[in-house]
């Protein structure tokens, strides 16, 4: 219910959410257009800068471990001195001091993420060559890896438990090369019978 009608406090980060995320998948699908016009190209840099503008949203999300720390340092060093002003304090005052300690407990560390925290790691900074590399070389799917990797899942890591592992190298390449000449059997096959008789 909350993804679809997300009410209240969350109506707002759950909007940023996907205002962010909706440039970043948009980024994605054209990337991985088959060809590019400097119009294709000018879409991409523009769903790239609304991504970059709405990324904050997630920074609570990517917290090192160092600033995790200094923020629960933070918080205890918050919490000790009001607890001892809570503990000489009439009960009605107690339940204001604890509401009070609570907003501040979660506005600091917001603070010290925001300051800290930052999306500068590899991946991300990869997105901001995708456009020079398309206007230099071509289309992305082109330089893809997903063959070579369902390649080496086929031809090695599937064949490997079959060996006696022993020698396995060229028992991979031999089983490999003997399950190709029989696929591509059926295949000679069907193309003869297709092609026109030669007179």
């Amino acid at each position: 219910m909350a993804l679809c009608e997300p009410g209240g406090v969350q109506a707002i980060p759950f909007k940023c959410a996907l205002g962010c995320v909706r440039p970043l998948l948009n980024f994605n699908m054209m990337a991985q257009y088959r060809s590019h016009t400097p119009d294709t190209i000018a879409y991409m840099e523009d769903y790239l800068d609304q991504f970059h503008r709405m990324k904050d949203i997630f920074l609570m999300f990517h917290v090192s471990k160092r600033t995790q720390a200094n923020v629960d340092k933070q918080r205890k060093e918050i919490r000790w001195p009001r607890r001892l002003m809570r503990e000489g304090a009439a009960p009605s005052q107690r339940h204001e001091i604890r509401d009070d300690d609570r907003d501040k407990a979660n506005e600091l560390p917001m603070d010290m993420i925001n300051a800290e925290s930052h999306f500068t790691f590899g991946k991300m900074h990869l997105l901001s060559h995708f456009c020079d590399h398309i206007r230099q070389f071509g289309n992305i799917p082109m330089y893809s890896t997903v063959i070579g990797d369902l390649a080496h899942k086929t031809q090695i890591k599937e064949q490997w438990p079959q060996s006696n592992k022993n020698d396995a190298e060229h028992q991979i390449v031999h089983s490999y090369g003997h399950q190709h000449a029989i696929r591509l059997r059926p295949l000679n096959l069907e193309s003869r019978q297709q092609s026109p008789p030669t007179s």
